[in-house]
């Protein structure tokens, strides 16, 4: 058996860091554009992202997990679970029609009732398959990506644990890489209008709490809970003149972020704060990387690591304050 690398998680590190703050970066560019301060809260966002991504990457530093070995069959298998999400999805989405939110939740439920064990690398390929077909034309192309996710998927193995959006930023990070090998071009989409906004942010402030009561109160884990909000969102939401179709996209990029374990989340008003990044996240970032499968799961992530970022911080201050008091 090999051992442990630390370049193995040092490049997932670097991998998923750079993908969430590219996309919160320039959200906060548009947000500025569109509505100070929209730009603003944007901005709070990259900051908390930011406090977590450093202390995760001091955390990989010190790691003394190198002395373990490695288990490649575990991640062969891991792969080949990224791999066969993203075709099944592609199907489910296109061939027989079912949308990306459906398709991919009927993926995730699926993979979760069949094979349990490997339901989180199988859910992230869904993620993949979820990419517009403007952007990846065929399931070959969507297999390529899929392939690439799948690698990113064993090397970030180690890093980022138990925060919701991880699987789609893996799968966000695969389909840009994907697409500008072929030259393809993102679409771009104009920002809501204010009702529209108002929707948005109440759609997203109610799938993440209620995802994480799914996943950790009620303990059904993070896949089925969060398969089972996108499915509702995506069979319920759609009849909504007009925006429907927007609201159920809304609702299962919320679901990822009640993805979120305990550990990370300790408290479900948690949820809520990063609902409200999200509704935020999602209008403002419409003009970038748009039909991108993972773009949604990318948004949860940086929300969630915001929040947890922040409340990290001031949880030490806290905690310093009564001894300096002393």
């Amino acid at each position: 058996m090999q051992k442990y690398q630390r370049w193995i998680p040092f490049t997932g590190f670097l991998i998923l860091s750079v993908t969430v703050i590219v996309l919160l970066g320039a959200t906060v560019v548009t947000g500025l554009r569109s509505q100070w301060i929209a730009g603003i809260v944007s901005l709070i966002v990259l900051a908390g992202a930011l406090i977590t991504i450093f202390s995760e990457g001091k955390r990989i530093l010190a790691d003394k997990m190198f002395n373990d070995e490695l288990p490649l069959i575990k991640h062969v298998y891991e792969f080949l679970g990224v791999a066969v999400g993203g075709i099944l999805a592609c199907i489910l989405c296109r061939d027989f029609k079912l949308g990306a939110v459906v398709g991919a939740s009927l993926v995730g439920i699926s993979a979760y009732l069949v094979v349990p064990k490997y339901a989180v690398p199988v859910y992230c390929g869904a993620f993949v398959g979820m990419t517009s077909n403007a952007l990846l034309f065929t399931r070959s192309e969507v297999a390529i990506a899929s392939v690439i996710a799948g690698i990113i998927f064993v090397l970030s193995s180690y890093v980022f644990g138990g925060f919701g959006g991880k699987l789609g930023t893996i799968a966000f990070i695969s389909t840009i890489i994907t697409s500008l090998i072929l030259g393809r071009e993102f679409i771009v989409a104009p920002i809501f209008e204010t009702n529209t906004i108002l929707l948005i942010i109440l759609v997203a402030l109610i799938a993440t709490p209620l995802t994480y009561y799914f996943n950790v109160i009620r303990g059904h884990g993070p896949v089925l809970a969060s398969g089972f909000v996108g499915l509702l969102g995506g069979l319920i939401l759609p009849i909504i003149p007009e925006i429907g179709g927007t609201l159920a996209v809304v609702a299962i990029c919320a679901s990822f972020a009640g993805m979120s374990s305990k550990a990370r989340c300790p408290h479900i008003w948690m949820l809520v704060v990063a609902g409200l990044f999200i509704g935020i996240i999602y209008v403002y970032s419409t003009p970038i990387f748009g039909g991108a499968g993972g773009k949604l799961g990318t948004i949860a992530f940086g929300s969630i690591l915001a929040v947890y970022g922040f409340l990290s911080l001031f949880g030490k201050k806290s905690e310093k304050e009564p001894l300096k008091a002393k």
